[in-house]
C-alpha cells in the first residue's frame, strides 16, 4: 500500500468518525448543583425585620398641608392624562414570524433553497444529497459546505465530501496498477460518504425536532402553471421586466426542437397585454347628448422576440445594480447576458465574438429546476408517465391553447352571408358555368332571372301547400284512432 493511499484512508476514517460522533453528541444538561442554587438568598448583612428597632415618627409627619395635597392632585391628573393619550395612540403590532416547521409552505422552502445559491458557500453535490434534499428537510446553508436547522433545533453539519479526498499528485513512483486500485478505493469511499450524508439529512436533527419526523412533500417544487390567470400574469411580469433591458438581450437563443414560436404569433401579442379593469357603475362613462366620434384603440406595441422566449422558459430580469443580468426565481440560477453578446473593442472599434456562442434557454437552468425537470414539476409520477411535461412545456401548451381560442373567436366574429343570398349566388354561378356566359351576359339577362325567381317562388308555394295537406291527413288519422279507442 502506498503512502498516499494510507494517508487518504486515514482521512476517510477521520471523516466517518466525525460524522458518527456528531450524531451521538447532544446538548449537555445543566448540572444538579445549578438547579439547587436559590435565587432568593438574602445577603448576610441584611438583618431580620424582627430585630429592627422601632423609631417614633414626629407629629409633623402626620400633619398634611393643603398646598402639598393640591400639587399631588395635579400630578395625579397629569399622569392620568398622559396614560390616556398613550392608550389613544394606535399600537403597531409587528407581523408574526412564520413557524419554522412548515413543510407545506413553498415560499419558505424556496427561501431555504436560495441560501445555497452562493458558489463560495456551497459547491455542487451528488444528486442524493443536493441542496433540494437539504432544503426539504429544513436545512439552510450558513457557511462553506455547512448547513444548519435555522429556527429549529439549530443543529449544524459540515459536508466534507470532495476536498478531503482529493487525488494526490501523480508521478510519485507508483505504477499504473496501484493508481487504478487507489482510484477504485477512492470511488467506493465517496459512495460510502454519500450514503452516510443521506442518513444525516434526517438524523442530523435533534430527537425532538419536527423536521426529523417529516419533510416537505415531493410536489413542493411544482410551478403554479395550471391556473391560467396566475400563469399568464407571471409570464407578463417576466416579459415586462426583460423589456426594460431590451438593449442587453442576446439574439442567439437556442430552444428545444419541439418548440416553434411562429405557432403563437400574432395572437400572443394581445395575450401579453395587461387586462382591462372591469367597469363598475361608479366608473362607467356617463352618456352625453353629443357622443364623440369613435376612435380606434392604439395598436399593440411590437413583440420583442428575445424577451418573449426568455420569459416563456422561466427567465426574468435580475433586480439589482448589475445591468444585463437574468435569473430564475425557482432554481436561483443567474445569467450574465453580456457573455452571449458580441463586444466592440474600445481600442480598435472592431466587433469581437461573444464569449458564449449560443444561449441555451433549457440547459442553463439547474438540473433539478421544474422548468426543465418533469420529476420536480410532477413528483415521482414524472418518471412513470411520459405525458407529464416540464414547466416550460406546460406553459407553452397553455399559451398555445389560448392562441387557438382567440383565432376561433376572430373567425366567428367575421360577418356571415345570409343563407338565401348564398343559395342565390350558388345558383347564378352554376348557371354561368353551365351556359358559358360571362358576367356581362348574365347582367343583360336580368329580366329572365327575375322571371326565374318568380317561378321558384311559385314552386315553393306549391310545395308548402302539399306539405300542409299531408299534415292535415296525419292529424285526421290520429283523431280517428282515438275515436275507435
Amino acid at each position: 500500500m502506498t503512502v498516499a493511499l494510507s494517508t487518504t484512508k486515514r482521512k476517510f476514517h477521520k471523516i466517518l468518525d466525525s460524522i458518527s460522533n456528531a450524531s451521538n453528541t447532544s446538548l449537555v444538561p445543566q448540572s444538579d448543583t445549578d438547579n439547587n442554587v436559590s435565587t432568593t438568598t438574602l445577603p448576610a448583612t441584611l438583618e431580620s425585620p424582627a430585630k429592627r428597632p422601632r423609631t417614633a415618627r414626629p407629629v409633623s409627619a402626620f400633619v398634611t398641608s393643603t398646598p402639598l395635597i393640591a400639587r399631588a392632585q395635579v400630578r395625579a391628573s397629569s399622569s392620568v392624562n398622559r396614560s390616556s393619550a398613550v392608550s389613544a395612540m394606535p399600537t403597531i403590532v409587528p407581523d408574526p414570524e412564520p413557524p419554522n416547521f412548515a413543510p407545506w409552505d413553498r415560499g419558505q422552502f424556496l427561501k431555504r433553497l436560495e441560501s445555497f445559491r452562493h458558489v463560495d458557500k456551497w459547491m455542487g453535490k451528488p444528486e442524493k444529497i443536493d441542496e433540494v434534499h437539504w432544503a426539504k428537510r429544513g436545512w439552510s446553508c450558513v457557511g462553506r459546505d455547512t448547513v444548519r436547522c435555522v429556527g429549529g433545533c439549530s443543529q449544524e453539519l459540515v459536508i466534507e465530501l470532495e476536498n478531503d479526498l482529493d487525488s494526490p499528485v501523480r508521478g510519485d513512483g507508483t505504477d499504473g496498477q496501484d493508481e487504478n486500485d487507489e482510484d477504485d478505493w477512492r470511488e467506493k469511499a465517496r459512495e460510502q460518504l454519500v450514503e452516510k450524508y443521506v442518513e444525516k439529512v434526517v438524523t442530523g436533527h435533534s430527537a425532538e425536532c419536527l423536521w426529523r419526523r417529516r419533510g416537505c412533500d415531493d410536489m413542493i417544487f411544482r410551478l403554479p402553471l395550471y391556473h391560467q390567470t396566475t400563469a399568464i400574469s407571471s409570464l407578463r411580469q417576466r416579459y415586462e421586466s426583460l423589456l426594460a433591458m431590451a438593449a442587453d438581450l442576446p439574439t442567439n437563443l437556442s430552444t428545444p426542437p419541439s418548440f416553434d414560436l411562429s405557432e403563437y404569433q400574432p395572437e400572443i401579442t394581445t395575450i401579453l397585454q395587461p387586462p382591462k379593469p372591469p367597469t363598475t357603475p361608479s366608473t362607467a362613462p356617463v352618456p352625453s347628448p353629443n357622443p364623440p366620434s369613435p376612435t380606434r384603440s392604439p395598436p399593440a406595441p411590437p413583440l420583442n422576440r428575445e424577451a418573449l422566449l426568455l420569459a416563456l422558459f422561466g427567465w426574468q430580469a435580475e433586480t439589482g445594480h448589475i445591468p444585463g443580468l437574468a435569473s430564475c426565481s425557482t432554481c436561483f440560477r443567474r445569467l450574465g447576458l453580456w457573455l452571449f453578446i458580441p463586444q466592440i473593442s474600445a481600442t480598435t472599434g472592431e466587433e469581437k465574438e461573444a464569449t458564449m456562442a449560443r444561449l441555451d434557454l433549457v440547459g442553463e437552468h439547474r438540473d433539478y429546476c421544474p422548468w426543465i425537470d418533469a420529476v420536480s414539476q410532477n413528483g415521482p409520477a414524472g418518471k412513470e408517465k411520459e405525458k407529464e411535461k416540464a414547466g416550460w412545456a406546460v406553459l407553452a401548451k397553455l399559451v398555445l391553447g389560448m392562441v387557438r381560442t382567440k383565432r376561433r373567436e376572430q373567425r366567428d366574429e367575421k360577418p356571415r352571408v345570409p343563407l338565401e343570398r348564398r343559395w342565390e349566388d350558388e345558383v347564378s354561378v352554376s348557371r354561368t358555368f353551365a351556359t358559358g356566359t360571362t358576367a356581362v351576359e348574365s347582367g343583360s339577362r336580368s329580366e329572365e332571372n327575375e322571371k326565374e325567381k318568380e317561378k321558384d317562388k311559385e314552386r315553393w308555394a306549391r310545395l308548402k301547400r302539399i306539405k300542409q295537406a299531408f299534415t292535415i291527413k296525419k292529424g285526421r288519422k290520429k283523431e280517428g284512432a282515438k275515436a275507435h279507442a
